[in-house]
C-alpha cells in the first residue's frame, strides 16, 4: 500500500506540473481582462521544444550539457520526497527537511553554473543575482522548516504534514500562521515569482532565472522548463497541505479513498495557482537591491514563529 501511494503521488505531481503553470497564466490573464491561452499550453510548449534542434555555443563545456539533467533530476526527487497526496508513507530520513533543502539548493547551484558556462553577459548577470538571492533565501527557508519541525516534533516533511493532518485545524494552523506566511514568501522567491522575479519578462536587464537559461534551446530548454514547473507544483502543494491539511491519504485508509484524494489534490493545486496569480496581479516586482528587505521580513516572520513555538512548548 505504501509503495502504491508513493508511486501515485510521484506520478501525479510529474503529470500535473505543467498544468500548474497553465493555471497560473490563465488566472493572471483573467485578472487582466484577457482570455489567455489554454491551461494545457505548457504541455504543448514542452513537447514542441523536445522536437526542436539545439543550438550550443562553442564556448560552452560539458557543464552546459549536464545542467539540464541535474536540475530535472533534483526536481523529480523533490516530487518523490515531498508529500503531496498522502502522509506516513516515507521514512523520516528520506524526507528530512535538511535533505530537501539540499536537493533544492543543488538544482539552483547547477543552474547558476550553466548560466556562467556560456560566457554570456546576461548569463553571468543572472547567475550572480541568483547566488545573491540564494544567500538570502536559504536561511529563511531552513528557519521556516525548522520552526515547522519543532512544532510537529519531527524533522521530516512527511511527519510535519502528518502532524498537521492529524491535529485539529484550529489548534495548529493559527499558531503556525506567521511561519506559513514566511513559507509563502520563500516559495515565491525560490521559484522566481513576483515580487522577486518576473517569469514572463523579455527584458534581459530585469531577469534572474530566465537570464540563466537564455542560451538553452530545444530539449535542454524543455527539461529546464519542466523542472521549474515541477518545483513550483511541489512547493505549492506542500504549502496548501499545511494551510488546508484535509483530504490527505494514509496507508491505513486503504485504496478506496484514492479518487477523493486525487480530487482534493487537484483542488489544492488550483487554489495554489489562484493564490500565486492573485499575488502576481496585485503587487509589482521589487527592485533587486531591495531583496534583502523582502527576505528579511520572511526570516523575521519565521523567527517570530520559532519563538512562539518555543514559548508554547515551555508552557
Amino acid at each position: 500500500m505504501m509503495y502504491v501511494l508513493i508511486f501515485l503521488q510521484w506520478i501525479c505531481v510529474l503529470a500535473l506540473a505543467p498544468l500548474t503553470v497553465g493555471i497560473v497564466r490563465k488566472m493572471k490573464a483573467h485578472y487582466q481582462n484577457r482570455e489567455g491561452a489554454s491551461i494545457l499550453l505548457p504541455y504543448w510548449t514542452i513537447l514542441s521544444l523536445m522536437r526542436k534542434e539545439m543550438t550550443i555555443t562553442r564556448h560552452s563545456s560539458w557543464v552546459f550539457r549536464v545542467v539540464p539533467f541535474v536540475v530535472l533530476a533534483t526536481a523529480v526527487c523533490l516530487a518523490l520526497l515531498v508529500p503531496s497526496i498522502a502522509y506516513g508513507i516515507l521514512p523520516h530520513a528520506a524526507s528530512n527537511i535538511f535533505l530537501i533543502g539540499a536537493i533544492a539548493a543543488l538544482g539552483s547551484v547547477f543552474l547558476v553554473l550553466g548560466g556562467m558556462d556560456t560566457s554570456s553577459t546576461f548569463g553571468h548577470m543572472g547567475s550572480s543575482r541568483e547566488m545573491t538571492l540564494a544567500a538570502l533565501v536559504e536561511p529563511a527557508f531552513y528557519l521556516v522548516l525548522s520552526t515547522l519541525g519543532l512544532l510537529a516534533g519531527v524533522w521530516s516533511l512527511d511527519g510535519i504534514v502528518g502532524y498537521f493532518a492529524m491535529s485539529p485545524w484550529s489548534a495548529v494552523v493559527p499558531v503556525a500562521s506567521i511561519t506559513l506566511l514566511a513559507l509563502l514568501a520563500v516559495i515565491l522567491a525560490e521559484n522566481a515569482r513576483y515580487p522577486v522575479d518576473n517569469p514572463a519578462t523579455h527584458l534581459e536587464l530585469t531577469m534572474v532565472h530566465e537570464a540563466m537559461i537564455l542560451e538553452y534551446s530545444g530539449p535542454y530548454l524543455a527539461m529546464l522548463e519542466y523542472a521549474a514547473a515541477i518545483k513550483l507544483t511541489v512547493m505549492l502543494v506542500l504549502f496548501m497541505n499545511l494551510v488546508l491539511p484535509f483530504g490527505l491519504l494514509h496507508p491505513a485508509f486503504g485504496l478506496a479513498l484514492i479518487p477523493v484524494a486525487l480530487m482534493v489534490f487537484v483542488a489544492k493545486l488550483t487554489l495554489g495557482g489562484l493564490l500565486v496569480a492573485t499575488i502576481e496581479s496585485t503587487i509589482v516586482k521589487m527592485r533587486f537591491y531591495r531583496m534583502q528587505e523582502y527576505m528579511s521580513v520572511a526570516a523575521i516572520g519565521a523567527l517570530i514563529g520559532f519563538i512562539l513555538v518555543l514559548i508554547g512548548h515551555t508552557l
